[in-house]
């Protein structure tokens, strides 16, 4: 019979709940004890747990959920997560076999980029704050309010069909049995806090991670965009028919500058400790005989600076000669503030339905303020460089609002019924990324012996908002229909996506002519808002003048509609085969304009019209899977199905960004077509009977078209754009395992405290793209865009029998792979392997009271990046160290 939707009584809820309440792990193989009666009169078995102590307890249940999946899928607990220290989602599903991290941030399946993956949020599609990438950035979403992560690797008709390497779904924390309250306060040190903390004078609000105000745009200039079509002193003249002549227009732009926050010189100071902070709390009630009521908040904060060190190298020539263009030694620090607020509800009614309501509320805030000694080709080896100061704040943030629905009709033949609304925002505001530069000549004691403000390179300002609104909703029906061993479940359903982005930016640049007032100089030897003194600019003794430096390619709207439908047909026969097969209709229709600074479709000098901006697209995805459970612990799976990758808005809007990890400049091309893929899945799994589990799987992907950052020949430096090329495919084998080390030792010895689990990707990949008027790849054949060949985790762990002490240690090293390809001659860029290794130890000294203790990065690991053999990126994290305190009842 259908399992009727309960989140209060299900076998998975009471085998978790005996276990937590013994502080056990259940046996894989569990017998049955005599069936008991629920409250509503029907017979349920009780699963009996042995209990063998908390070793292995999360593991076991996400393998559990693992083995009943229908695709192949990896699931990874919350209780998992904990174990190995992980602070966020991000960070944690690089635990995951076949998975890796890139920039903190983003996550690789299967050695495919992140524009492979997609993500959802409790099943429903949420727009990314992130205006570089398609996929929500998963360090926003702290573990305090995750309930498990899963990863679907096979498609099915029922989940999007825009992925290619997999489908990561973000849970978070589901209504709880009893009452429940948990706090936690913890802090943070870092190796690189022995350095200053890079800082300026910011807002009274920073530490709430929103700017008060003080970084924002000001309204004077927006107002003289709308009276006089701009704000240099010509554009006023002549917006204003005549009425203000040329000098009281230059007073009007001196004005302009005035009302801009010049209080910007960078300055040190100490680096404060970071700390962070939890705090859930969840109950249920009873209302009347068979309803329930209960819910779940909680809340999250961490504030703390991050200092680093970065070296940026570009370089020109060809293979046989390369040389240093430019290179740059950077310091900085990136303070940022993290903030989240989770409530969900749940009310069930007459056992057969079930109402739930999620809403998240995501903060990200990043104030980064760099120092780089920046020399050029002219300059390497003499004492003349420059100095660059670049401040970078961004808020990010994620509001998502959910309310879900499952029914059972038991009178109409079992029938299933589910439904779902969503409506998500995501907004990045960005209101002061300031770059201004000095020229310096350094004397023998790496000090310096003159330093000025670079006016040919003048300061700039840069402002820039971007809106996501999404809508997500649908349905779903299933009727089982049983002959005699065998259950056929058939599925249908039907799901809509409809997205709007607004993204603007506008760029100021502070123009300074002092030959007439300042012959020598000593006005810009001073610091920046000494030079850009009130004084200075009301009296003119700088010359000053408030430029538009916006591009005619800063600004963008867009939207996408999908609708889609399926049908499915999932048959088990006698719990021994499981064969599934359906199919997905999606229609897509996507348009992305440009706009010019006039606030017109740009069309790109003529090279575009409207109708390049548009896409139209339908097609049928199809997908099977068989499933084949041959012993009471082993089982195949095989799984096939079409997928399509769609490219990003910002992707096919022609318009320039910089990417904000590396600062690589990039530019839209909206002649980008979509990639089928073509999937197969094989892989056999094995349960052992104490949570031990073992799984081999191999997987291919044939690529059609597939999207690659190459750089253009005509632009100088790291100047990337995306392109399609003109076939690929990856391949590639998996294993996973989970084993205690009892063995080693006779019963109930110390060895049965320990675990030892691991997984290991092996694969390759080829793509084929050919030069055209644009790009010349130095290699015409090559290995995908940040695909590894390998990839592997290992974790020992260890967990007391009295059950007051656990200990993790986890190593995770990834191969090298492609960061961008190479055009001209030059070599591909290599991003090198990054070894990661975490101890996390836990003392509970009382059953509500828990001490936890992590360091990461214990082996001082930098992300590098090299071409030719040279290394042209890299950036030092440090080695972080964190205690949390935690209390819960």
């Amino acid at each position: 019979m259908k399992t009727k939707p309960n989140f209060t009584l299900t076998k998975l809820s009471l085998a978790v709940a005996s276990a937590v309440s013994a502080a056990a792990v259940f046996a894989a193989a569990p017998t049955y004890a005599q069936d008991q009666t629920l409250d509503n009169g029907e017979d349920f078995p009780i699963e009996r747990i042995e209990v063998t102590g908390r070793l292995r307890t999360s593991a076991s249940e996400a393998m559990e959920e693992r083995r009943e999946q229908i695709a192949v899928a990896d699931i990874m607990g919350s209780e998992q997560i904990s174990r190995t220290g992980d602070s966020d989602a991000a960070s944690a599903l690089r635990r995951v076999t076949g998975l890796t991290l890139k920039d903190g941030k983003f996550i690789y399946v299967r050695g495919l980029g992140e524009r492979y993956s997609s993500t959802s949020l409790n099943g429903a599609v949420v727009p990314s704050p992130d205006p570089t990438r398609n996929v929500v950035p998963l360090d926003m979403f702290p573990a305090s309010i995750i309930e498990s992560l899963s990863v679907q690797k096979s498609s099915t008709a029922a989940m999007p069909a825009a992925f290619g390497g997999g489908h990561v779904d973000i849970r978070t924390k589901s209504i709880p049995a009893d009452l429940f309250f948990k706090a936690s306060v913890g802090g943070r040190f870092n190796s690189n806090d022995s350095q200053d903390t890079y800082t300026y004078n910011g807002g009274d609000d920073d530490w709430f991670g929103k700017d008060d105000g003080t970084r924002a745009m000001p309204s004077s200039i927006n107002q003289t965009y709308s009276q006089y079509g701009g704000i240099s002193p010509i554009d006023i003249v002549t917006g204003s028919n005549g009425q203000i002549d040329f000098q009281a227009a230059q007073e009007m732009n001196r004005q302009l500058g005035l009302d801009i926050n010049r209080d910007m010189t960078v300055q040190t100071k100490g680096t404060d400790p970071g700390i962070r902070g939890n705090i859930a709390v969840g109950n249920n009630w009873d209302i009347g005989e068979e309803s329930i009521f209960g819910f779940m908040a909680a809340a999250s904060y961490k504030e703390q600076a991050e200092n680093y060190t970065k070296l940026d190298v570009e370089l020109d020539g060809d293979e046989s000669q390369a040389q240093i263009e430019n290179e740059k030694q950077i310091v900085g620090t990136d303070s940022i503030v993290q903030i989240s607020g989770m409530l969900n509800m749940g009310f069930e009614f007459n056992v057969d339905h079930k109402i739930e309501t999620f809403t998240t509320y995501l903060r990200d805030t990043s104030d980064d303020v760099s120092v780089a000694m920046e020399e050029t080709i002219d300059t390497l080896g003499e004492p003349n460089a420059l100095q660059v100061y670049n401040i970078d704040y961004e808020e990010r943030s994620l509001i998502s609002n959910q309310i879900k629905g499952q029914h059972f009709f038991e009178m109409l033949w079992d029938l299933e019924a589910n439904w779902m609304y969503s409506d998500a925002r995501s907004e990045r505001y960005a209101p002061n990324e300031l770059s201004y530069t000095y020229n310096v000549v350094v004397d023998d004691n790496n000090g310096f012996s003159s330093r000025n403000l670079n006016t040919q390179d003048a300061p700039k300002y840069v402002y820039s908002q971007l809106d996501d609104d999404t809508t997500n909703y649908g349905w779903d029906l299933s009727l089982p229909i049983e002959f005699d061993s065998t259950i056929v479940t058939i599925k249908g359903g039907y799901q809509y996506f409809e997205r709007t982005r607004e993204s603007y930016a506008t760029r100021l640049g502070f123009d300074v002519d002092l030959s007439p007032t300042d012959p020598n100089g000593d006005i810009l030897s001073q610091e920046f808002n000494q030079i850009f003194s009130n004084d200075n600019i009301a009296n003119d003794t700088l010359g000053f003048e408030l430029k538009d430096a916006s591009t005619d390619t800063e600004d963008y709207i867009a939207a996408e509609k999908l609708d889609a439908g399926f049908v499915s047909v999932d048959v088990d026969f006698d719990d021994v085969w499981r064969l599934y097969a359906g199919v997905r209709y999606e229609d897509f229709r996507r348009v992305t304009l440009p706009i010019d600074p006039d606030g017109e479709i740009s069309d790109e000098g003529g090279r575009y019209d409207l109708t390049d901006y548009a896409i139209t697209e339908d097609g049928w995805f199809p997908s099977t899977s068989l499933t084949w459970k041959n012993t009471d612990t082993t089982q195949w799976r095989f799984g096939a199905s079409k997928t399509i990758v769609r490219p990003d808005l910002r992707e096919v809007s022609p318009v320039r960004f910089q990417d904000p990890v590396t600062g690589f400049d990039f530019f839209g091309n909206p002649e980008l077509q979509s990639s089928d893929i073509y999937n197969l899945d094989l892989r056999w799994e094995w349960y052992g009977e104490t949570g031990n589990n073992l799984s081999v799987g191999g997987f291919y992907k044939d690529i059609d078209a597939p999207i690659e950052p190459i750089q253009r020949i005509s632009e100088a430096g790291r100047q990337l754009k995306f392109y399609n090329a003109d076939s690929g495919y990856i391949y590639g084998i998996e294993t996973e395992f989970l084993q205690s080390l009892g063995f080693l030792g006779a019963e109930n010895s110390v060895w049965s405290n320990f675990f030892v689990a691991g997984n290991l990707t092996l694969s390759d990949s080829e793509i084929e793209i050919a030069p055209n008027g644009e790009i010349d790849p130095t290699n015409n054949s090559r290995r995908m865009t940040g695909h590894s060949e390998w990839v592997t985790n290992v974790q020992l762990s260890y967990d007391s029998s009295n059950e007051e002490h656990s200990a993790t240690l986890v190593y995770n090293v990834f191969g090298d792979r492609i960061a961008y390809g190479g055009r001209g001659g030059l070599d591909d860029v290599y991003e090198q392997p990054f070894q990661s290794l975490d101890f996390t130890y836990s003392y509970f000294p009382l059953e509500s009271l828990a001490i936890k203790v992590k360091a990461k990065n214990l082996l001082g690991s930098e992300t590098e990046y090299e071409q030719q053999n040279i290394t042209v990126y890299a950036k030092d994290p440090g080695t972080e160290y964190t205690i949390d305190i935690s209390y819960q009842y």
